[in-house]
């Protein structure tokens, strides 16, 4: 995954040359934002995962929010943007009705009495109702996310580390017997 992300993130020198960039360069090019650390990465990728629970909006709000997060916070760019994504229009319908339905659930509303009566002429009448469930459950389960990418992240991370250690004392000891004289 890190050659991948390696491979497909634009080089810094390519990032100074866009004209749109170059008003925020000292910010959007810090060596911290692309740097490809386990701290930077595992919160990068948390990060990533409570953002794109966000709902969606006609605005970037989801790509403005890794910007913003991700160079204050001095995160991994390539891997919050890349994590966000997985928020798309293909995800949007399961996201918001999983939100609506853990929103409705902890407030205590019942649901289906709203949802049997909408139509797409009555959406906007009824969106007051929806507003604060979905907010709600999208909350929820933009920190659930975060925590779990963080906890799995760790865990992924410390496990490669360790499977690159293994293999490399596994070189190790290989090229001493290959050394080492035959009796």
């Amino acid at each position: 995954m890190r050659r991948w992300l390696k491979r497909i993130t634009p080089h810094r020198e390519q990032l100074e040359r866009l004209w749109c960039l170059r008003p925020f360069q000292a910010l959007v090019l810090d060596r911290g934002c692309w740097h490809f650390r386990r701290a930077s990465v595992v919160r990068a990728f948390a990060l990533g995962l409570a953002i794109a629970f966000v709902p969606p909006t006609p605005l970037p709000l989801h790509v403005t929010l890794c910007a913003l997060l991700g160079i204050l916070f001095r995160l991994n760019l390539p891997v919050l943007v890349a994590t966000v994504f997985l928020s798309n229009p293909l995800t949007w319908l399961p996201q918001l009705a999983m939100s609506l339905w853990v929103g409705s659930k902890l407030m205590g509303l019942p649901l289906m009495p709203v949802i049997q009566g909408l139509t797409h002429r009555t959406l906007w009448a009824h969106l007051g109702q929806l507003w604060p469930p979905l907010i709600l459950g999208a909350l929820v389960l933009s920190v659930v996310a975060g925590t779990l990418g963080y906890v799995l992240a760790q865990l992924a991370w410390r496990v490669r580390v360790l499977y690159q250690l293994r293999e490399r004392r596994t070189r190790v000891r290989l090229s001493a017997l290959r050394q080492a004289p035959v009796d």
